[in-house]
């Protein structure tokens, strides 16, 4: 889905959400009860670059990732998360890619369900090699790219729930910023 459909989405949801706010009791991160859950996925990322026709090409690898995270209240938290995307195969190089995030999330609690989105920064790091003599630009780079991402939840306890992510990440890489997608599920622990 492009971006430019997503806003006015995320607008009315956050016009509507307003009003459920403001009755809403605000809890803010140094509180006991702001922190409220954890949890570990796994699933596929997919390295969004183009490959040459000549190599051997790879750009989707099993990936994990954890995550904690609270609320401000019923609608909006914060996340903060760590995720290994695995390995890519492109242009006669190999590529491992990790990040570090922490997004704003706002979502919306439907029965045993929720629904939400996030956006934030992610720290990540990436490491580029190859044979020598290949044309294939090496080497290490980190820095702050961004994040953003949708997914669900569904609550079989109070304090279990399985949950599904789709998550984009905007990282550098040697010879420029990449986008890296994730589609992740797994299990969320509340306390």
């Amino acid at each position: 889905m492009k971006r430019r459909l997503l806003l006015p989405f995320a607008a009315a949801a956050l016009a509507a959400s307003g009003l459920a706010c403001a009755q809403s009791e605000w809890r803010m991160p140094w509180t006991d009860n702001f922190w409220g859950y954890v949890g570990a996925s796994a699933g596929q990322s997919k390295f969004r670059t183009s490959c040459g026709s000549v190599f051997d090409c790879d750009q989707k690898d099993s990936a994990w990732k954890v995550q904690a995270g609270g609320n401000f209240n019923q609608m909006f938290g914060i996340e903060l998360g760590y995720t290994d995307f695995g390995n890519m195969r492109a242009f006669g190089g190999d590529t491992e890619a990790k990040a570090t995030s922490i997004s704003l999330t706002a979502g919306v609690p439907i029965g045993h369900f929720a629904l939400f989105a996030k956006g934030g920064g992610a720290y990540g790091r990436t490491d580029v090699s190859a044979a020598s003599g290949s044309l294939v630009s090496t080497g290490k780079k980190s820095g702050w790219g961004s994040t953003w991402g949708v997914g669900a939840t569904y609550a079989f306890t109070p304090n279990l729930q399985a949950r599904v992510d789709w998550d984009r990440y905007k990282l550098d890489f040697v010879g420029g910023d990449h986008d890296v997608d994730l589609l992740s599920a797994g299990v969320q622990l509340r306390f």
